[in-house]
């Protein structure tokens, strides 16, 4: 169809711009000098308008309505191929969010997000919230504004939630994340009677050297492909799109604890074959239709492959010798089953990337509960840290003695990322149904790691999950590829089983 094809080649032009500026943000975070900073936010700004200009032409909005897509029938006429009806209804929604937010807002949230990101590292270095908040405070700002335009007289953070999980709410997600919070407090309580497991074997010195060989390494067996990436290092890990075949991400290494490093890059990893995999049909590459369908399930495929394959022993059976060798004689006398268990050991801690698999989630549900508390208008930037530290406290027990590894320690809201955090818990959620999905399939993921056949479950993964797309929308496509919708049964199911093995409960 001639319609179509005039929309793709539009929109191909717009995904060129989000590369571009991907390109700049991830120099930005890598290696741009101190004093680059003022110009770079300005061209990212000029760059997210252009983008912005595009995806409300008035020229979209004519090739919609000549395909027959409208605001009631986004997808169009039901005589159409399936992709196309796909790639009608996610275009329909793409233009008439963007077209709700003011030009202006738009460049000007980018320049304040590209500031403020630069000032959360300063923060964050020296322990000065100050040093942040008032970019913090501008960043809020603007941002609900732009939830305002999204949905007018609605909830500003279900605007929010929409834009990373589509058709998500503040109340479905607070009812599903009190539902989930009390199975993880049972599960905790069974734990707090059981024998303390060591783990201070994790904590011996390890160069960074050694580190940096050791990701490599774990990127090659989850089958990363080199050519379309790279992995650097910057304050915060991160996987980002710089073009369809250039996958890239980024990790941080602490010399004291060797583990942080290896599962961020596990993390980050996950998220990159999940870009890396997308396939849709040719005439849509490298357009709207060829990106992951929701954050939600991006964070499945990093959890899955952190946690759900990095942490089991069938991995590590696999493994273990090669890591050995890499992180020298300080490990030497370390053996398979007491690293296994230390690296599952569940305690609570304050950093969240850093947490176990039952305690995670309570991070997430204390990010969710401050983010709908400050778009809500009951709390307010200046009251955030102490907010924070009474949280850490009544849901974990702890409390942070700097801001550093409180409420500075993530980089998501300097980026205006409110809404996001609800995807890692709901990645979770998904990743434990994939993982079933996957065995009543014939594939047994734990005891194809111990075999060394990563690639079986990444195909499977590739096949129901990466190549897919944007094709369906999130909750269709975890019905498609698992046989039914959402259950958080399935997380709470694995967790019983694999803790209750561990510390024997």
């Amino acid at each position: 169809m001639e319609t179509l094809e005039e929309l793709r080649i539009l929109d191909r032009e717009i995904v060129l711009l989000e590369h571009m500026s991907a390109v700049l943000a991830w120099d930005q975070e890598s290696y741009l000098p101190k004093n680059g900073m003022n110009e770079r936010a300005e061209q990212l700004a000029f760059l997210d308008s252009l983008a912005h200009e595009k995806i409300t032409s008035p020229k979209i909005a004519e090739l919609l309505d000549k395909a027959g897509s409208t605001g009631k029938n986004p997808s169009g006429p039901e005589s159409i191929a399936f992709m196309d009806r796909a790639y009608l209804r996610l275009m329909r929604r793409r233009h008439e969010q963007a077209a709700k937010l003011p030009a202006g807002l738009v460049k000007e949230f980018s320049r304040a997000t590209s500031l403020a990101q630069a000032a959360w590292v300063e923060a964050k270095t020296n322990d000065n919230f100050q040093l942040f908040s008032k970019h913090l405070s501008a960043v809020l700002c603007l941002k609900r504004e732009y939830a305002s335009c999204l949905k007018p007289g609605a909830s500003s953070y279900d605007a929010l939630l929409d834009e990373h999980e589509e058709g998500s709410t503040e109340a479905e997600t607070r009812l599903l994340f009190s539902c989930l919070k009390s199975e993880l407090m049972a599960i905790l309580d069974k734990i707090k009677g059981c024998a303390n497991i060591d783990n201070s074997m994790l904590h011996r010195p390890c160069p960074v050297s050694s580190q940096t060989k050791l990701a490599r390494y774990m990127m090659d067996k989850l089958h990363y492909d080199w050519d379309s990436g790279r992995i650097d290092v910057s304050a915060h890990p991160f996987t980002t799109i710089l073009g369809e075949s250039d996958i890239r991400i980024t990790t941080r290494y602490d010399k004291n604890y060797f583990p942080s490093g290896l599962f961020s890059t596990m993390h980050e990893t996950g998220h990159a074959l999940y870009e890396l995999g997308i396939n849709p049909a040719h005439e849509y590459k490298r357009t709207s239709l060829a990106k992951a369908a929701s954050s939600g399930l991006h964070e499945s495929q990093s959890r899955f492959w952190e946690n759900m394959i990095g942490r089991s022993l069938g991995f590590w059976a696999q493994n273990f010798l090669a890591m050995k060798s890499m992180l020298g004689s300080a490990f030497v006398d370390l053996e398979l089953n007491a690293f296994y268990m230390a690296i599952n050991k569940v305690e609570p801690s304050l950093t969240r990337v850093e947490a176990d698999e039952v305690t995670y989630a309570l991070h997430i549900i204390l990010r969710f509960e401050l983010e709908a508390a400050l778009f809500g208008g009951n709390l307010t930037v200046d009251e955030l840290p102490a907010a924070w530290n009474q949280g850490m406290q009544d849901m974990l027990g702890l409390k942070p003695k700097n801001d550093s590894l409180g409420c500075l320690q993530d980089i998501h809201w300097a980026l205006g990322l409110f809404g996001y955090f609800p995807s890692y818990a709901l990645g979770n959620l998904y990743a434990a149904q994939l993982w079933e999905a996957m065995e009543k399939d014939g594939i047994k993921p734990e005891a194809s790691a111990a075999a060394g056949d990563l690639a079986s479950i990444l195909d499977w993964l590739r096949s129901n999950i990466h190549k897919q797309g944007s094709i369906y929308k999130p909750e269709e496509l975890i019905k498609k590829a698992s046989g039914r919708e959402l259950d958080p049964g399935c997380f709470v199911k694995y967790l019983n089983r694999k803790y209750g093995a561990l510390y024997n409960f």
